[in-house]
């Protein structure tokens, strides 16, 4: 019997899938379900179980949220390791390992922000070396970070409620297709062109800390400036209706024609575009000049919240979204070119750290799915301004008092001339009306 949450290794796996796809001729064998409503089986169904398996173990109450310090963040960090190891992977941390150790600054006694205060922790970092002959320079880093909010905490949506915050779709969801994508790319090295470089970061939720950690200083051997893409995957657990959400499709001319095609074969209906910036550690490598894509199935109800479980995740859509990103990632060691990037002004975040108000939305980085111009909210925070407001998710701000609203650098630009106790008015479009509300901005915490 298989000790709870630990992979199979590479040969199972591998030889399942073969097998599945052998008698299938296809990934997409479908039956139905004893209430009628269709249920991938086969080759999805076998990686969707492990899939299931290695989110549970990760966003478990023993896990203790995974926040930074935290006994549970150690051990999902070790388990990690051990998945790397077993599907095959070689160390490409410090010394040998697989570990990237790096420090995170916390607050002192009585929450002095000046004391020098640090917790350690590390990056598991994984390399799959080229099969072919006539390989390519350069490496592709795929991505995800496995740290969570721990027991809450002023990043959490119920910032007033200590409790354990499992993390499951944020990003238990990721790190196990990071894990899927591993497994797939390990059963067709033969295939790849490139060296890939697997990478579950830790200390995103704190500010990118493990993936700008890494970016200053890489280990393994790798060099940031032969690095050709970054691929990221957070929140990837919630598909519904076939729809994923692929940011940075803008950080190179080539994406869009890369990937759509690919979209398409594994029946996704994907919305491309969008800069490298953005809240998750593909902006870690934008901002070194690195193209990103970063795979999304949006944000929900759980999101930063005590109930983001494991029991709401769409196991299956997760597989599907790996088996996409293997794809994209196989495609991009065979480009014999390297990727034109497409440089962005100066990144949103900077702006938002610059300014002093607070609205408290959370914006979708993706845009309208109808491509209509304004800034898409995809939640607002409990308690807000924007809440106090009438703001919702969902709604699409097209205008704040004088300024027009086209997309997420004007939304930021608003927001970081504002100042708190500042009235403005807001126009937005929600179920084709436009509205007008009017907002008080609070002050940064």
């Amino acid at each position: 019997m298989r000790a709870p949450g630990r992979s199979w290794r590479p040969a199972g796996i591998t030889a399942l899938i073969l097998v599945a796809h052998w008698l299938l001729g296809t990934t997409d064998a479908f039956a139905q379900r004893a209430d009628g409503s269709e249920q991938i089986t086969g080759a999805v169904g076998v990686a969707a179980k492990q899939y299931q398996a290695d989110v549970s173990w990760l966003a478990s109450d023993e896990r203790q949220g995974r926040g930074v310090g935290s006994d549970g963040l150690a051990a999902a960090g070790a388990w990690l390791e051990r998945q790397f190891e077993d599907i095959g992977l070689e160390p490409a941390g410090e010394n040998g390992t697989y570990r990237h150790v790096f420090s995170v600054p916390v607050a002192g006694p009585h929450g002095d922000p000046h004391g020098n205060y640090r917790w350690y922790a590390f990056n598991v970092v994984g390399m799959l070396a080229a099969g072919t002959e006539d390989r390519l320079p350069g490496e592709v880093v795929v991505g995800a970070h496995y740290d969570h909010l721990g027991y809450g905490g002023e990043e959490s949506l119920e910032p007033d409620l200590r409790e354990i915050h499992n993390g499951a779709d944020d990003n238990a969801s990721g790190t196990a297709a990071l894990l899927e994508v591993a497994r797939v790319l390990v059963s067709r090295q033969e295939e790849l062109r490139r060296d890939v470089v697997f990478i579950a970061f830790s200390a995103e939720e704190g500010g990118l800390i493990g993936s700008r950690a890494f970016v200053r200083a890489p280990s393994g051997g790798v060099d940031i400036e032969a690095v050709m893409a970054m691929v990221n995957m957070d929140m990837v657990g919630r598909l519904t209706d076939d729809r994923l959400q692929v940011l940075g499709g803008d950080s190179a001319e080539e994406w869009k024609e890369m990937v759509e095609p690919l979209c398409e074969s594994h029946g996704m209906d994907c919305v491309i575009g969008g800069d490298g910036f953005g809240s998750s550690d593909q902006s870690a490598f934008f901002e070194v000049d690195i193209p990103v894509l970063h795979f999304f199935t949006g944000v929900h109800e759980q999101y930063h919240k005590s109930s983001d479980d494991a029991k709401y995740i769409h196991a299956e859509g997760g597989v599907r979204v790996a088996w996409l990103v293997s794809d994209v990632v196989t495609k991009l060691t065979a480009h014999e070119d390297d990727l034109t990037l497409v440089k962005s002004a100066e990144p949103p975040q900077q702006r938002r750290m610059a300014g002093r108000a607070r609205l408290g939305t959370i914006p979708d980085y993706a845009g309208d799915p109808d491509g209509r111009p304004g800034q898409l909210l995809s939640a607002v925070r409990p308690g807000s301004p924007a809440e106090q407001a009438g703001l919702q998710r969902g709604d699409l701000i097209v205008q704040i008092d004088d300024a027009e609203v086209r997309d997420i650098n004007d939304f930021m630009e608003v927001l970081s001339a504002a100042e708190p106790g500042q009235r403005a008015t807001v126009i937005v479009i929600r179920d084709g009306e436009r509205l007008q509300l009017e907002v008080t901005y609070g002050a940064r915490e």
